[in-house]
């Protein structure tokens, strides 16, 4: 068995291997918002430089976050501190930090570990996904929770390893 908490080296991994946990097909979903947001995600705005970030059609505070899952999302308050950030993304050497999403601050954030056959928003996201395991991030909104973030690859303690083990032995 091979295991990272590095998820793009976990999707080149799993994509050397006939078998794997999580494909990596079904991992590349997940690191690109760009795949979920659109159905399980709060309303958010895309855009990639300084200037756009005025064109934003909701107020600040925003949840800032790459479009590509890297770990460098942040809360601004202000256009002139997501000015800051992205401005700042752009100078990155990662091409992937230049894309940045601004969704609605949540109100609070609840973290779910996930395992296929699951009910409710996060199994369904899984399920939509192709994964068979994950940690989903459900920001509270007025209109109830949302998506704000999928992990593919999230730390795995004994317990999180036997509700894996018991949702792959129902499978088999």
């Amino acid at each position: 068995m091979v295991r990272t908490r590095n998820q793009y080296l976990g999707a080149v991994y799993a994509s050397l291997f006939r078998r794997s946990i999580n494909p990596s097909h079904a991992i590349y979903n997940a690191l690109n918002r760009l795949y979920w947001l659109p159905k399980y995600g709060p309303h958010f705005f895309v855009f990639s430089d300084e200037e756009a970030v005025e064109k934003v059609d909701f107020k600040p505070p925003w949840l800032l976050a790459t479009v590509w899952r890297l770990g460098l999302d942040v809360l601004v308050t202000s256009v002139e501190g997501a000015k800051s950030v992205v401005e700042h993304r752009n100078y990155m050497r990662n091409p992937l930090a230049k894309a940045s999403v601004a969704m609605p601050k949540p109100r609070g954030v609840r973290k779910v570990f996930a395992v296929s056959g699951m009910d409710g928003i996060a199994g369904e996201v899984l399920r939509a996904l192709g994964l068979k395991y994950a940690e989903v991030a459900l920001g509270l909104y007025d209109d109830g929770e949302r998506v704000v973030d999928v992990d593919p690859i999230p730390e795995l303690d004994e317990a999180r390893a036997r509700l894996l083990a018991d949702a792959a032995l129902e499978e088999a």
